[in-house]
């Protein structure tokens, strides 16, 4: 027998006997593979569809509580309108109504109606997401999904701290995920998994342009940190805005973020920025160059506080900054409206504690109830009239604080201040050091006596840092005669923080603290700490056991 058939028989002979015996894998890549399945089974359940009440457009999302709230586009719901169809992936369907609207992140959350729980997607981290980790794409690419099973793509994570500039008129995604999984039409607002099945990006751009509407595996995801941060802002029913620094920054070598205008209205501006000064960073992320600044600045709300750190001729400089709203007032509205269906909708036939239109709004009625929430932490269920406590102030004077129905008062030995409520609060005087503070304090004692009705305007307004670097808290905003003030709630335990108010936008706004003690709603806590920009103007500490009087 020849050398070459006797090999080409022993392989025969090999052959068959694999073919013979079963294969027999290793036990951990058995483990492995169930692992992966059961993670694309929690995933998957998480994962929806959802639809116009037609049937036709639509797009995916994802359940991110068991109550029901789902995170989407905007871009998905706006041919929805105001209420729309989603598909579960046990192929139950169910009704859900728009919340609020971020067109700028082109994030929507949604409510679903019927009984839960429902099942929500774990939460991960998008900051640690590092390029080649695992990434899990899921949703109804091209609507093909009839039982609302979602499709599954697996890659990786391609690129970290995306940019991708403006479409279109505001569109803008910050700070974006970008990966190889394929994500296609119909993919829009579905969710984006790390290899263990937790939430890290909500998928909703990618590279089509110019390439037809086909995958070509870079595909963009929004940061999921950057929606959480947005989620109280979008339940109080509102269009919710992004910050903005107010000024312009360009790269210049080294590299180095440098400001090269900013508005003389903005906080930055206030707290000493220039142009010419180099933004190092901004909320605790390293800005090295213009890109880095806007990835930092585009996944913040209006209104948040940061540290801003900048240098100059050498010298480092550590502000806290109030960072303002991106676009006009109504900008955000016009974008909404035009993004509506050509054809009159249909009136929406939703309870009116579900859904209530209202100009400026996303859903009233989603306002409404946030503002409810907020003012029973507020309202003491005590209406006395009359308020006064007196106060040790750390300049050696005492101060003597009143509060009534009519107006508010400080009473010292260097001065003697009153605010008449009937009157504007906003041009009436004050401790020159903090004007506007007799009117905040005014305005919160009938927040504690339950008389929100008598002022101009009141409603929540989502979630902001007390404090730069800090968690963010729960703030009411009243608005009443030509005044802005603030009421911050501490997340967890519902104890107000302190108020802040404001006369306008381009001047500072007075801060009082409230004493950690005053764990109740109260018109004059025993503490109270009142700044005024960056200068502590008072620190005012009443007795021990209140002395508070009314009459």
């Amino acid at each position: 027998m020849s050398h070459g058939l006797a090999i080409a028989l022993l392989l025969s002979l090999a052959g068959a006997a694999l073919a013979q015996a079963p294969l027999e894998l290793a036990p951990e890549v058995i483990a492995a593979e169930e692992a992966r399945i059961a993670v694309i089974e929690k995933l998957s359940r998480s994962t929806v569809a959802i639809f116009e009440s037609t049937g036709t457009n639509g797009g995916s999302g994802v359940v991110i509580s068991d109550d029901g709230l789902v995170v989407t586009n905007f871009h998905v719901t706006a041919p929805c309108g105001a209420k729309m169809l989603v598909g579960m992936s046990d192929g139950s369907l169910h009704e859900a109504v728009l919340l609020g609207l971020d067109p700028t992140g082109d994030i929507a959350l949604v409510q679903l109606l019927g009984d839960g729980p429902f099942p929500a997607a774990e939460i991960g981290d998008s900051d640690l997401v590092r390029v080649a980790d695992t990434a899990i794409v899921a949703g109804n690419p091209f609507l093909v999904a009839e039982d609302f099973t979602p499709t599954i793509t697996v890659g990786v994570i391609s690129g970290v701290h995306r940019y991708q500039f403006p479409a279109g008129s505001i569109l803008e995604y910050a700070d974006c995920l970008q990966t190889d999984a394929a994500i296609n039409p119909g993919n829009s607002g579905g969710p984006l998994f790390d290899g263990a099945g937790r939430l890290i990006g909500i998928n909703g751009r990618g590279s089509f342009e110019k390439r037809g509407r086909v995958n070509v595996g870079v595909g963009y995801a929004v940061s999921i940190n950057q929606v959480m941060r947005f989620v109280s802002h979008l339940k109080t029913g509102r269009i919710v805005d992004h910050a903005t620094l107010g000024a312009t920054v360009v790269t210049r070598s080294g590299p180095q973020a440098i400001v090269r205008a900013i508005e003389r209205s903005s906080d930055a501006y206030r707290r000493g920025l220039r142009p010419g000064d180099e933004v190092v960073s901004l909320d605790g992320r390293d800005t090295p160059t213009a890109n880095a600044f806007l990835n930092a600045i585009g996944v913040l709300p209006a209104g948040w506080r940061a540290e801003l750190v900048y240098r100059r001729d050498g010298r480092l400089d550590r502000r806290s900054v109030r960072l303002g709203a991106l676009h006009s007032p109504g900008e955000l509205e016009q974008v909404v409206e035009g993004d509506q269906p050509e054809s009159p909708a249909a009136p929406v036939d939703l309870p009116k504690d579900l859904y209530e239109a209202k100009p400026g709004y996303s859903n009233f009625a989603a306002t409404q109830r946030e503002t409810d929430r907020l003012l029973t932490l507020c309202d003491s269920g005590d209406a006395a009239p009359v308020r006064r406590r007196a106060y040790e102030s750390d300049k050696d004077e005492v101060v003597t604080l009143e509060v009534s129905t009519s107006g508010a008062a400080w009473l010292s030995e260097s001065g003697e201040y009153r605010c008449d409520a009937t009157r504007e609060l906003a041009s009436q005087a004050a401790p020159p050091e903090a004007p506007a503070m007799l009117g905040a304090l005014w305005v919160w004692s009938r927040l504690v006596a339950g008389e929100a009705g008598v002022l101009d305007e009141v409603e929540a307004f989502g979630r902001l840092p007390w404090r730069a670097g800090e968690g963010a808290h729960d703030v009411l905003v009243a608005n009443h005669r030509g005044l802005r003030v603030e009421v911050y709630f501490d997340a967890t335990s519902g104890a107000a923080l302190g108020i802040e108010a404001s006369r306008d936008a381009a001047e500072d706004a007075v801060r009082i603290e409230f004493g950690a003690g005053d764990s109740d709603a109260i018109a004059l806590p025993r503490e109270l700490s009142i700044r005024y920009g960056d200068r502590t103007i008072a620190e005012l500490v009443g007795s021990a056991t209140s002395d508070e009087e009314r009459q």
